[in-house]
């Protein structure tokens, strides 16, 4: 039997697939190991929403090869399935297979070392369904566990890529979905992340047609997780039901939601392709904070889309600025192939790019630290996650801010604690009881 390891790039899409693909490989008799350990086989998932994502791709690839030169190198995931033939001409690699094929990982870790690497994957408009037969028991070395609802993406955002790579919207149906938390929750975690590339849009393709609301009254009914998370959702995904089933305490959803704005400025999120205004924006936003108590509050923002100039990019500073969010993912554009953006005129120098995102950050630190402050004094549900080299307990917040605990406290349970103080990346609690 052969040692495997893997590497994840990208989002929790991904590392839920990740776990997948190694519990097949598990079942089938073969060793796992940490991508920096001398493994027979390298499996690198990748990502590509972002030109930084592709080259950390490369990144692991080279750095799987150089670990270990004669181990077979199998490369999967987004890029993969839209850069085959580049990935193939990396020295070294052994297999290219698409989104698809990932089901089929067994199949290819067998693999020796190839003059030539084999290349499978299968047209993303192919994909129809989402395969529910192979369902997690364990979620690696992760305290908390992700259930992949949905995936895919129907929407025509200008600049993204991944409908390409991911195909159309398609949800897990109610079933499945209860039977893999059902699995989880019985093996002990305590919070599930409900993930998708669109997760609002979840239930839209069944028939009969479901929802993410109807979705979460269901999880409360049957009793569920501690906890549940939701990943990222977009702003038109929204609904008063939504908003105020994350307010009843009795459905156990974190006080935490990721809502990407991409822009502040009307024109650049008419180019983008996005179907809302930085109006519509605003009210959902002050909506969430208003309603759900001490909601954390996070957007993705990009910098340097095509047309973007001063003025606008001053919009995107000033709603950022006026908005309850309380920390922000912000990234540059970055021209991704056969999207319509990528041809785009006004394309923003780099050097422009950069000094916008440095901008931006500044303010998502501001508002981090702000958002932090307001906790002190106030009592949090803490998922204990484990130690940190420092000895100090570290935690995660139904807000998603991380707490360091003062004193021990057993790894994989939910302790109320009261927030103390800031620190760099979170806060300093102590246990209530």
């Amino acid at each position: 039997m052969r040692s495997i390891a893997f590497v994840t790039i990208g989002c929790k899409l991904n590392q839920f697939e990740t776990e997948q693909m190694r519990e097949a490989v598990e079942e089938t008799g073969h060793d796992t190991c940490l991508p920096t350990e001398r493994a027979d086989v390298y499996v690198i998932n990748t990502c590509t929403v972002t030109h930084k994502s592709d080259y950390r791709s490369r990144q692991a690839i080279r750095r799987a090869v150089k670990v270990n030169p004669d181990a077979t190198v199998v490369v999967t995931g987004c890029y993969a399935q839209l850069a085959a033939d580049a990935i193939a001409e990396i020295g070294g690699v052994d297999a290219v297979i698409g989104n698809a094929e990932k089901d089929r990982i067994a199949d290819y870790i067998g693999l020796d070392k190839q003059t030539r690497p084999v290349i499978e994957v299968s047209d993303s408009s192919a994909l129809d369904r989402i395969d529910a037969h192979r369902r997690l028991h364990g979620f690696g070395k992760y305290t908390r566990a992700f259930v992949k609802i949905q995936d895919g993406c129907d929407n025509c955002c200008s600049y993204c890529a991944v409908p390409l790579a991911r195909g159309q919207s398609r949800s897990k149906r109610w079933e499945d979905v209860a039977a893999e938390i059902d699995v989880l929750t019985g093996e002990g975690y305590k919070e599930i992340v409900l993930t998708g590339v669109h997760l609002g849009s979840y239930g839209r393709d069944l028939s009969p047609q479901d929802s993410l609301a109807a979705l979460l009254k269901r999880i409360a009914a049957r009793g569920g997780p501690e906890r549940v998370r939701l990943s990222s959702i977009e702003p038109t995904d929204f609904s008063d039901e939504l908003i105020d089933l994350m307010a009843d305490p009795v459905m156990k959803i974190c006080a935490h939601v990721h809502v990407p704005l991409q822009s502040g400025d009307d024109g650049v999120l008419t180019r983008m392709g996005r179907p809302y205004d930085r109006r519509f924006y605003s009210k959902l936003i002050q909506s969430i904070a208003d309603r759900v108590e001490l909601c954390g509050i996070g957007a993705d923002v990009m910098v340097g889309f095509p047309g973007e100039d001063g003025d606008a990019f001053l919009n995107t500073q000033s709603l950022l600025r006026d908005l309850p969010v309380t920390y922000l993912h912000v990234f540059s554009f970055s021209p991704r192939y056969r999207t319509k953006a990528s041809t785009m005129s006004g394309q923003v120098a780099p050097e422009d790019k950069k000094e916008r995102s440095s901008i931006l950050r500044r303010i998502g630190r501001q508002k981090s630290l702000e958002f932090r402050k307001s906790l002190v004094g106030k009592t949090l549900d803490i998922l204990v996650l484990g130690s940190k080299r420092s000895g100090r307990v570290r935690g995660l917040s139904g807000n998603y801010v991380t707490a360091y605990l003062g004193e021990s406290a057993p790894v994989n349970e939910i302790i109320p604690c009261r927030a103390m103080g800031v620190k760099d990346d979170g806060v300093r609690a102590d246990l209530t009881q």
